[in-house]
């Protein structure tokens, strides 16, 4: 008989998809303290009367998958989760290679996540598919671990396998070496100057997402709504400033930095906030540190800065006219790191070939490799070239 699973012997490993996995998918080992990913089907009930009071036998509906993984931030684990959860790819710096931004976007990122449970006598897999990272939840503690939740929501609710059931995925990826931030290393600066009696920050970037059903459609539809921003600053009262400004209505400007041993920065910029509650009640044996929640607002509301030790390895997708007869190919996009989502443009410089219609993209210059029509998502995980396809007229 196999022995009980623990959570000990429990790892996540995750990936990029786009309708379906990669043939060669490349995977990372979803770090984590632990997890509440689990599947959802809801159940479909006649209530048609049976004799003696009967209920009629429940079918299966609409099937989903969520939870929240609850990690250590750290650099270069979770930057493709980063970038989910403010749906756009990390932009270069022109002048610098080794900084990226991330500013909110609207491109819909999937992964896929596998759970091992891994004891040698009976290991089994859990496939969660069609993820989508719906919040992270961020907390900046007094000499702490800075440490987090993404909230995640996809399609499915997987079985329980006894083999791994990502074909392709061989080796399993090991974990990153790096260190979790501390809060003994950067700044938090309100306004642009040093808040240096602060105590805990928290901060809350939420997409928003459900998971909609459309009539004789089997997986759900997920859809993002209202992106929201807020959180909260707990400080030490030294003066009347920061109070003030709660009282005040006033809009305020926070940035907060963590770095690690090897150099490697991470910074939360929220242009546009306004602190809500505040109080000045304290027991006698207490210090006096007021919890200011806080709501921010506006268009590019919160950028995330990443500054690394080492510039990442960057990617291009190149397009080729394959024969055309005239026209102009769609401009490169240059500086995609690996997990970047794009989408196939149409025929914006009036390619032509005489005889044939353009059909979309393929990567083979012959049409055998992968098509890609107009508006498909492609997935960047080295350089890409698109040829044009053409049929015969």
């Amino acid at each position: 008989m196999a022995r009980p699973k623990t959570g000990a012997n429990r790892t996540l490993y995750a990936g990029q998809m786009t309708a379906n996995i990669p043939a060669a998918p490349v995977a990372f080992v979803f770090r984590n303290q632990s997890d509440s990913l689990e599947g959802k089907t809801e159940l479909m009930q006649s209530g048609e009367l049976l004799p003696v009071r009967s209920a009629s036998e429940p079918m299966p509906g609409q099937s989903t998958n969520g939870g929240g993984v609850q990690f250590e931030l750290s650099a270069l684990s979770f930057d493709r989760l980063l970038s989910a959860v403010m749906m756009s790819n990390w932009k270069v710096d022109s002048t610098n290679p080794k900084v990226s931004t991330l500013e909110p976007g609207n491109i819909a990122k999937k992964f896929w996540i596998l759970k091992h449970f891994s004891e040698a006598d009976h290991p089994l897999w859990q496939l969660f598919k069609g993820v989508q990272v719906d919040s992270i939840d961020l907390t900046f503690a007094v000499n702490a671990i800075v440490t987090g939740t993404f909230n995640l929501l996809g399609i499915d609710d997987p079985e329980l396998k006894t083999a791994n059931p990502v074909s392709g995925l061989s080796p399993l990826p090991t974990v990153l070496t790096t260190s979790p931030f501390t809060s003994r290393r950067g700044f938090l600066k309100m306004g642009g100057v040093a808040l240096t009696y602060g105590k805990e920050f928290k901060i809350t970037i939420k997409n928003n997402l459900a998971a909609l059903g459309a009539l004789f459609q089997t997986d759900a539809l997920i859809v993002e709504k209202m992106f929201d921003v807020n959180g909260s600053i707990t400080a030490y009262l030294t003066d009347e400033v920061l109070f003030n400004h709660a009282v005040a209505g006033d809009k305020l400007t926070f940035e907060i930095q963590v770095e690690d041993a090897a150099g490697n920065k991470y910074t939360f910029e929220l242009s546009n906030t306004k602190l809500g509650t505040h109080s000045t009640a304290a027991g006698s044996r207490d210090e006096l540190a007021p919890q200011y929640p806080f709501t921010a607002f506006g268009t590019n509301v919160v950028k995330i800065t990443r500054t690394l030790a080492t510039a990442p390895t960057l990617y291009e997708l190149t397009f080729d006219g394959n024969s055309k007869t005239s026209g102009t190919e769609p401009a490169a996009q240059q500086d995609l790191e690996a997990g970047s989502l794009v989408y196939a443009p149409g025929n914006t410089g009036s390619l032509v070939k005489t005889g044939y219609t353009f059909a979309g993209w393929n990567t083979a210059a012959a049409g055998t490799g992968t098509n890609y029509s107009v508006g498909d998502p492609i997935l960047i995980e080295g350089n890409v070239k698109l040829y044009a396809k053409w049929e015969e007229v």
